[in-house]
């Protein structure tokens, strides 16, 4: 109903009860009797004095109609003066603080901080230090942390507090809390692979979530997509968004990889539902829609055009209206858990390496031996995996700032496809000779030296390194052969590059180069000649070299 059929409705009301009540009054003044009589003489002769226009009933019918429209507006007026008077007066910003605490002393942490956000008044009363004190009492006294932690109960200092102490104290130590559960979760580690072996189980126990944020222009405008599906493998994690409110791709400048981290958890160590949680940056990618229209899409289907970016993350963009589909991000097992916890809203956990002793046996040291583990596979399956050994390298392998190790030069069988599937929420699609890439490089030690996750996709090689190979025998006819193989009886057979392709991926710190080539007689894909890259900086910072 609307506000003005709202009025007329009172004013009816207000009119009918006031003249029931003067017809009631008949003991009342006779001013007050003068217009029921005049109505009711109006009413008992009404085509009478309606046919008489000079009949002097007129006359008091007519001041009694103007009064009745005063006396009806001014209740209206008085009423609604009435009803914003109590509707201040009933405000709930008007109720005193002792009620509003008690009202929040019944909110949990997190509907806390939300009301703090409502206005001054609130954020200065959901900071207050009996509600933390609280707060503080069931999380850490009565969940049993100062005992767990083998920590005397925490006094606080003498004098009146500062506001918004005991919620300090609150999150500092739950946040440590949790923090301290990491070194526990990342002590087992698998032999082979030298990635936690705990990981995945750890991450759903600290109840650890991923969110991309898309902003526009310089920081103007922030979009928060949690995300739709975080599938785990053996050395890395893939992250996937498919939304239908994406802003315009054209007005994204940056997108933001953050861990989401409960702060608040119940006795049986699990994160307590809607509570405060914190934000660890682990990735920053710059997007420029302008260049990536100017660039050829690195692989695509009759859908959408999907375009690589660094550090794992690649995007879709539809063909039919050009804007964005999904956004998927590959981040490796590797300081996975410590970077989504440990660092900041604005800044990244510091995974360095560390740093080796100076070798003095070694000739060349950060050149020498290496284990290597490679992995090229889709969400779901895996194509190809081995765990080569790099003997090492020389000085005269470095080039253009890189260090090149030859993981295996020998064929190695692989599956008979390569394909990358994709979904949104309404439709569903798959790219042929697209895969994932992981790789991880283990010192002499067998600690991690380094890491890559990638998307990747196989590229016709050239024609003449075709020829080359040919030639060579490291196609045809080469004694490093596993298996039988006919020689085709003309050699331009792999003249056009249609059965013979390389792949690279890469990142800050390194990349990973190979080739695969089709087995016609095994129809499957073989692949050989992968190399390892390491930027001569990695090695300069842990190894203390100059090179």
């Amino acid at each position: 109903m609307s506000t003005q059929q709202h009025v007329d409705k009172l004013s009816s009301y207000l009119k009918s009860h006031k003249l029931s009540d003067g017809a009631a009054d008949k003991s009342g003044p006779s001013s007050a009797r003068k217009p029921m009589l005049s109505r009711g003489a109006s009413s008992g002769a009404g085509k009478a004095h309606t046919a008489s226009t000079n009949s002097p009933a007129r006359k008091p019918s007519g001041s009694s109609s103007a009064r009745r429209t005063s006396d009806s507006s001014l209740s209206t007026t008085k009423t609604s003066a009435l009803r914003m008077h109590l509707a201040k007066k009933l405000c709930i910003q008007n109720m005193p603080d002792e009620i509003l605490l008690r009202v929040f002393s019944f909110l949990n942490a997190g509907a806390l901080l939300l009301a703090a956000t409502a206005c001054k008044k609130w954020y200065s009363l959901a900071h207050d230090n009996f509600l933390w004190r609280l707060q503080y009492r069931v999380h850490v006294e009565l969940g049993g942390l100062d005992k767990l932690e083998k920590k005397e109960p925490h006094v606080p200092p003498e004098g009146e507090l500062t506001t918004g102490y005991w919620q300090k104290q609150a999150i500092s130590r739950l946040v440590a809390a949790r923090n301290n559960r990491i070194p526990k979760i990342l002590k087992t580690r698998n032999p082979s692979t030298c990635m936690p072996v705990n990981l995945q189980q750890g991450l759903v126990a600290l109840g650890v979530k991923w969110f991309v944020c898309l902003v526009e222009g310089n920081n103007t405008k922030e979009h928060n997509f949690p995300a739709n599906d975080a599938i785990y493998s053996k050395f890395s994690y893939s992250l996937r968004w498919y939304d239908l409110n994406f802003p315009p791709i054209r007005n994204i400048r940056y997108i933001r990889l953050y861990g989401v981290s409960p702060v608040f958890y119940g006795r049986d160590g699990l994160p307590i539902k809607n509570g405060p949680r914190t934000r660890s940056l682990m990735q920053t990618i710059e997007l420029s829609w302008s260049k990536l229209q100017d660039r050829t899409p690195d692989v695509q289907d009759g859908l959408v055009n999907v375009y690589f970016l660094e550090e794992g993350f690649f995007v879709a963009v539809w063909k039919d209206g050009g804007e964005l589909a999904f956004i998927n991000c590959i981040v490796h097992n590797h300081h996975l858990l410590q970077r989504s916890v440990l660092g900041s809203s604005t800044t990244c956990f510091p995974h360095l390496v560390r740093s080796h002793l100076r070798d003095d046996i070694s000739r060349h040291p950060g050149l020498s031996r290496y284990d290597c583990m490679l992995s090229l596979r889709n969400h779901r399956k895996t194509f190809f995996e081995d765990y080569p050994t790099c003997m090492g390298t020389t000085r005269d392998n470095i080039a253009n700032g890189f260090a090149s190790f030859q993981a295996f030069s020998n064929w190695r069988a692989a599956e008979t496809e390569f394909y990358l599937r994709w979904k949104t929420e309404l439709f569903k699609g798959e790219f042929k000779d697209a895969f994932i890439l992981d790789a991880v490089m283990l010192d002499d030690n067998r600690r991690v030296f380094w890491t890559i996750s990638a998307p990747c996709k196989l590229v016709p090689t050239e024609v003449g390194e075709v020829r080359a190979l040919v030639k060579s025998g490291e196609i045809w006819g080469g004694t490093n052969l596993p298996f039988l193989f006919r020689r085709p009886k003309d050699p331009s057979f792999f003249d056009g590059g249609q059965h013979c392709w390389c792949f690279e991926a890469s990142n800050s710190l390194g990349k990973v180069t190979g080739k695969v080539v089709w087995d016609e007689e095994r129809e499957r894909y073989q692949v050989f000649q992968v190399y390892f890259h390491i930027t001569t900086k990695l090695i300069n910072t842990v190894f203390g070299t100059n090179y």
